[in-house]
């Protein structure tokens, strides 16, 4: 695909050789073409006034739960933090954004484990705290409803943060709000003593992956970010893809307005995905996808990480370590700062993504 943006020349022509160039201008270039023309420009990031509040704390399945509200002026979101029940140190903790679709679908079995029967999905709270991690769940609709409300932006952090002169094609949209909500449950967890705020991730699920690896690759304080069956406008290539494209993802309001206009005309769209990972580095991904996913075409995520490596190899640190022809079903790559693995199935987050999600976070040491 001759087409594909190249990731290491400017906008000026110039070509990058070496990681001050990358961190001062082609990152930059690249946040800001994300910016406009995916994400959206936001009118506010930790806004003053900002307070957290301990609604209430109990044991629960042999964790420790705590129930959580943040928010400013009169607009509040909640969010729930479960621990292991006993630690003798700070914990490192996971940030799962949950989108309406699977907090309503998730129930609690009988070992404390979140289990949806109609997604196939997992989020096994107690066997990540018993790993001893914490787990930051997030649900979306605080942060701002999921598209099908068709709020026109007026519901959640938009209902009070309004930008001057109206909204614009470049203003933020739902995912990049759903980011933003990340990163002040991030600013509280840097105040909380049970947890380690050097070693924090975030993950999410189809839509709330996406928003989570925006998430991750925005906010440096997150030091892994796991964009699992992201797909479309999240770790895949649009450029050669199968499955979703802009014009089927942008019946949402998941990106801005400017995003809208390329939908019969990605071939000349400013950016592609791998882009997106390239701003994380040096720091750490783990893409997981579905071998039976079309729609997100995880052979597309597979390429998009191969191209992103070059931005860590610019640190002398390795990217995907994985063969040219492709991830092999059932295989973990991990030994680079981009992880990646293909699992037998289709589209969802399963006990499989999670411990090796899991052993590859235990690998990670903080320099």
């Amino acid at each position: 695909m001759n087409n594909i943006p190249d990731l290491m020349t400017m906008l000026c022509g110039a070509k990058v050789k070496d990681k001050e160039t990358w961190e001062k201008y082609r990152r930059e270039e690249i946040l800001m073409l994300l910016r406009e023309y995916a994400f959206g420009i936001r009118d506010i990031e930790r806004p003053e006034g900002l307070k957290f509040e301990l609604k209430n704390e109990r044991v629960e399945y042999g964790m420790r739960v705590k129930e959580l509200e943040g928010g400013f002026g009169s607009y509040a979101f909640p969010f729930r933090l479960y621990l292991p029940e006993k630690s003798e140190s700070k914990v490192p903790v996971i940030i799962y954004v949950a989108h309406e679709n699977m907090e309503r679908s998730f129930e609690f079995d009988e070992n404390g484990n979140m289990r949806s029967e109609k997604t196939e999905s997992d989020l096994p709270l107690k066997y990540i705290t018993d790993r001893g991690y914490g787990v930051a769940f997030m649900p979306t609709h605080g942060i701002t409803p999921d598209w099908h409300f068709k709020t026109n932006f007026t519901q959640g952090v938009f209902s009070i943060v309004k930008p001057a002169g109206g909204r614009k094609d470049n203003s933020w949209a739902t995912l990049s709000a759903w980011a933003w909500g990340v990163s002040r449950v991030v600013d509280y967890l840097e105040t909380d003593e049970d947890v380690d705020e050097k070693r924090i991730a975030v993950t999410g699920h189809s839509r709330s992956g996406k928003a989570a690896l925006w998430a991750g690759v925005e906010d440096t304080r997150i030091l892994l970010t796991i964009p699992n069956n992201t797909g479309c406008m999240g770790a895949a290539l649009l450029r050669g893809k199968r499955g979703e494209h802009l014009k089927e993802i942008n019946i949402s309001d998941w990106f801005c307005g400017n995003c809208h206009k390329y939908n019969d005309n990605e071939d000349i769209y400013p950016i592609d995905m791998h882009m997106l990972l390239a701003a994380a580095a040096p720091r750490y991904l783990y893409i997981t996808g579905s071998e039976e996913d079309e729609w997100a075409d995880p052979d597309a995520e597979f390429r998009a990480a191969r191209l992103a490596s070059a931005a860590y190899e610019l640190y002398g640190v390795k990217g995907l370590c994985a063969p040219e022809s492709g991830a092999v079903t059932g295989e973990v790559y991990n030994e680079g700062r981009i992880a990646f693995h293909v699992k037998p199935g289709d589209h969802s987050m399963t006990m499989y993504d999670w411990e090796n999600v899991i052993d590859y976070f235990d690998g990670i040491e903080i320099e």
